[in-house]
């Protein structure tokens, strides 16, 4: 035990004279007293303040803030009413309430963001997932828990999905956020997506369009192989690879729609008459029908006319004349009667077809159009006119996902894309398969895999339910 620096006797000798210093309080314990009292009474006049403007029409709002405004939102950071309804008092027994005001104000501005899924049983505020208050910078993106909470939930799933067994199958076709896009329908499970899992690297399911075989059902006729292979000239000093016709879209995210003008008519020429390369049937474009070659055809003579005048220039009626019957007579040689003419137009599917050369057996003489059926299909109407059926080509295919090539650009085609070069199938679809994506998308790979780098929470209501969805408000305070 240390011996102490003063015995009892020097310890005593501190207060003679002054045997009354315990009634007086030291600097140290006066101070904090002070102290106390003083931050009680700063506390009561900050609380008499905020009860007086809450009274009056104007509130300190700064006292409720709990935190800077996200970028998104920093433009009405410092009226709060934009979000909070200041009529409405905080009900801790009730806090639902309090979100269904804040998830009201949401819709104002997000309008169409209150659906998810038609056989969702457990609806989350907009506050559940979007949190404010955080910083000025950028808002926070979706955590996985969000998504987990009923994803990674097996009864919440079950449930989900008993009913879904109850719906019409219309609730659940996925509806383009652009009328003008095209969006691939896979066939919905008879259970529904209701796999649980909890990361997209570890037991999340593999793609649809992989494990159910699913097939492209356009019946436009295409061969990835063959174009993609050393048997296809150069167009316009190039060899054909993907990025002839696929290009991206000018967010570079997804890629322009295929025609027709823009990717095929460089090498496949609508030329109907050997002698006169740029005498060509028109190709029907949008929602035009196959009437428009109809027309051409059956007003044959008058479009020769049109070429001599415009093409080839000349002026009379007599030149014009024997340049139509020159080359009407190329054409009657084979073809006896319009009918005939139309149904080889229509229905051959022969590389190339004589339409009555004198010598049809020079082949710089044969025209260069196969016929319709070489790459549509055609049929035959009750009327004896030929239906050509309109190709449709999906501009979305992974339609429950968001892509974005643009992130991908260093990449090649075929890393992701590779089964096109074996593709002879219009019915191939030659998408990226789970395992595909893990290579980079995994804590493995190191770039990130969250639900919110392919999904979206927010989706189109049913068109015929969107009038009898209850206001978000409503749900949330569980009223009818």
């Amino acid at each position: 035990m240390p011996t102490p620096r003063k015995n009892q006797k020097q310890i005593a000798q501190r207060y003679a004279g002054n045997l009354r210093y315990f009634k007086f309080l030291h600097p140290f314990r006066r101070a904090r007293i002070l102290l106390a009292l003083g931050c009680l009474l700063v506390s009561a006049a900050v609380a008499l303040i905020y009860l007086e403007s809450a009274r009056s029409s104007r509130r300190l709002e700064w006292l409720n803030s709990s935190g800077g405004i996200s970028q998104a939102h920093s433009r009405f950071a410092k009226d709060c009413k934009q979000c909070h309804d200041p009529a409405l008092k905080l009900d801790l027994a009730r806090p639902a309430m309090a979100n269904a005001s804040i998830d009201a104000s949401c819709q104002g501005c997000h309008t169409q963001h209150t659906f998810h899924q038609a056989d969702v049983v457990v609806d989350h505020s907009c506050t559940a997932c979007h949190h404010e208050h955080l910083g000025t910078g950028p808002m926070e993106q979706v955590t996985d828990s969000n998504c987990l909470s009923c994803h990674g939930n097996a009864a919440i799933m079950e449930a989900s999905a008993q009913k879904g067994l109850g719906l019409p199958a219309i609730d659940f076709l996925v509806k383009p956020k652009d009328n003008l896009l095209v969006y691939f329908q896979p066939p919905r499970p008879p259970m529904g997506y209701i796999q649980v899992f909890q990361s997209f690297a570890g037991d999340h399911t593999a793609f649809q369009i992989q494990t159910e075989h699913l097939t492209d059902p356009n019946t436009l006729k295409f061969n990835h192989k063959i174009h993609l292979s050393g048997a296809i000239p150069e167009v316009d000093g190039r060899k054909l690879d993907c990025a002839y016709c696929h290009k991206p879209d000018n967010r570079g995210a997804y890629m322009q729609s295929v025609s027709f003008a823009k990717n095929c008519q460089a090498c496949h020429a609508l030329q109907i008459d050997p002698t006169l390369p740029d005498f060509q049937i028109p190709h029907p474009t949008g929602d035009a029908r196959a009437d428009s070659v109809r027309d051409f055809l059956l007003t044959l003579p008058t479009q020769y006319a049109t070429y001599a005048t415009e093409k080839k220039g000349l002026t009379g009626s007599i030149p014009i004349a024997t340049f139509v019957n020159q080359h009407m007579t190329g054409i009657r040689q084979r073809i006896r009667q319009g009918a005939d003419l139309e149904r080889d137009v229509f229905f051959s599917d022969e590389r190339n077809i004589n339409f009555g050369v004198a010598t049809p057996s020079a082949a710089l003489e044969r025209a260069l159009f196969p016929g319709c059926a070489y790459c549509h299909e055609v049929k035959p109407s009750p009327a004896h006119e030929p239906i050509v059926t309109k190709p449709v080509i999906p501009d979305r295919w992974y339609v429950h996902a968001r892509f974005d090539h643009a992130a991908h650009v260093t990449m090649n085609c075929n890393a992701c894309h590779g089964q096109v070069l074996q593709s002879a199938k219009t019915s191939d679809i030659s998408l990226p398969d789970k395992a595909s994506c893990v290579t980079c998308h995994s804590p493995k790979g190191g770039v990130v895999s969250t639900c919110a780098t392919c999904h979206d929470f927010h989706n189109k209501a049913p068109a015929h339910d969107v009038a009898s969805v209850p206001s978000l408000r409503k749900m949330m305070l569980g009223q009818p």
